[in-house]
């Protein structure tokens, strides 16, 4: 009964956190929530409920996103430095202006050539995560038998991701094991993408434009605080409105890399609050499992689903038999990744599916799905009868899923996983995954 108190009242905090009014009067309290997927990883303890009795934890699946990073594209941080360079050459900013300069400008040199490089903030991150997870689960990491298993997306940032996390794994017990590797057969569960980029061109055509509307909205009392009417008046609109707009994107992504050059007070927290709103459904439209284009996001997230669970049943058969050839596995990979697989497991207050674009912040807020270093973890728990239970977290808190457990946030892995592979199989068959283009290592629907 206590259990099902507890699993009851976790509910009603998901739902509760969902329900979080995200309007200016929280992004003046949360600037950097505005980051979206930007949004560095905060970690907050909470009260987690204990494991039912005769429970103790023997595994860890996992999966996360890289951490934090300089933005991918050089123009977000050229385009603004070169209009404010113009500017501060020609007598035309601003008193605000000239700070701001300064910032863009010390911002800009710094990431020259570091575009899409992880940053010390992000390897802070992966150390941090690696830190509670071993803390929490010590019995899985001690000794020198415990084995640890990594792997990665071939992209930089995650590997150096990977590397961060079994570093810390590693000065916390020296003895530790740990099998790292990345190459083209991982993609398929690290890396997933030929939904996503099946729609790509279709979701930024019909979101682009809502950003884009909403920052020329706000536009010329921006460019007011920056520069002199008259400098305004003789720019190329084009030019002008993309320097307008990069900015935006430098201002909340900045807290990636140099942290301590902000210049959030450029934009009030209802032009935040406002053009956050069209980036997230720019970002849901591209990556979240829209009725309109989400059956091919849920394909790519099967999946990674389908390569956990066939991973789980070939431990727990292992250890069935006496072996347990490792503790933990540990997979790196990409934000989109992590959408589509909340999504696939309906993950309570994460998995909205949705065309009703204009409510969509009340119902998925991407910030709160995919942060910066954003992962999954399933926690599997047995007891001298071998049965076995597992607990989801996300970001590291529990999570419920649709399945009416006394035990929940604790669940039967048998029930999971015939709620997993029922999900699996069915998209699957859906026409639009099964049209995707075959390939070797990508599995669902083929």
């Amino acid at each position: 009964m206590k259990l099902r108190l507890l699993s009851l009242l976790l509910a009603f905090a998901a739902s509760s956190t969902s329900a979080q009014k995200l309007d200016a009067e929280f992004f003046e309290k949360n600037p950097d929530a505005a980051g979206g997927i930007y949004y560095t990883y905060r970690f907050t303890p909470t009260k987690t409920a204990d494991a039912p009795k005769g429970y103790k934890p023997f595994y860890i699946s996992h999966f996360g996103r890289h951490g934090s990073r300089w933005h991918a594209s050089t123009g977000v941080y050229t385009y603004p430095q070169a209009m404010l360079t113009k500017a501060h050459n020609e007598g035309a900013l601003t008193e605000y202006g000239k700070q701001l300069y300064a910032k863009v400008d010390a911002i800009a040199r710094r990431a020259h050539g570091r575009e899409e490089e992880l940053s010390p903030q992000g390897v802070l991150e992966h150390r941090g995560i690696a830190e509670r997870m071993f803390r929490s689960y010590p019995k899985l990491f001690k000794g020198k038998d415990a084995f640890v298993e990594s792997r990665s997306s071939e992209v930089p940032r995650c590997v150096l991701s990977m590397a961060a996390f079994n570093e810390r794994l590693k000065e916390l017990n020296p003895k530790l094991s740990i099998y790292r590797t990345t190459n083209d057969s991982v993609q398929v569960y690290t890396r997933p993408s030929y939904g996503r980029k099946s729609i790509h061109k279709a979701a930024a055509a019909a979101t682009d434009g809502g950003i884009n509307a909403k920052i020329a909205e706000y536009l010329p009392q921006i460019a007011r605080r920056i520069y002199t009417e008259e400098f305004i008046a003789k720019q190329d609109s084009k030019k002008f409105f993309s320097s307008i707009r990069t900015l935006f994107y430098l201002s909340i992504c900045i807290q990636d890399t140099e942290g301590e050059l902000r210049f959030h007070d450029l934009f009030t927290a209802q032009e935040r609050a406002e053009i956050w709103e069209e980036i997230n459904k720019h970002r849901y439209a591209l990556y979240g499992a829209s009725t309109r284009w989400g059956d091919v996001i849920l394909g790519d997230g099967a999946n990674l689903i389908n390569e956990m669970v066939r991973d789980a049943d070939e431990l727990i058969a292992a250890t069935n038999s006496g072996k347990q050839p490792r503790t933990a596995f540990l997979r790196f990979g990409h934000d989109y990744t992590i959408i589509a697989a909340l999504a696939v497991m309906q993950v309570e207050g994460k998995a909205a599916r949705t065309d009703d674009f204009d409510n969509l912040k009340d119902v998925w807020a991407d910030f709160q799905i995919t942060p910066m270093a954003a992962n999954i973890q399933w926690i599997f728990y047995r007891n001298k009868q071998g049965d076995v239970l597992v607990k989801l977290l996300h970001n590291e808190q529990e999570c419920l899923l649709p399945l009416d457990c006394a035990t929940a946030p604790y669940y039967p892995w048998e029930a999971v996983r015939t709620l997993f592979q029922g999900r699996i199989d069915t998209i699957a068959q859906l026409p639009a995954v099964k049209a995707l283009p075959k390939d070797k290592f990508y599995t669902v629907g083929h």
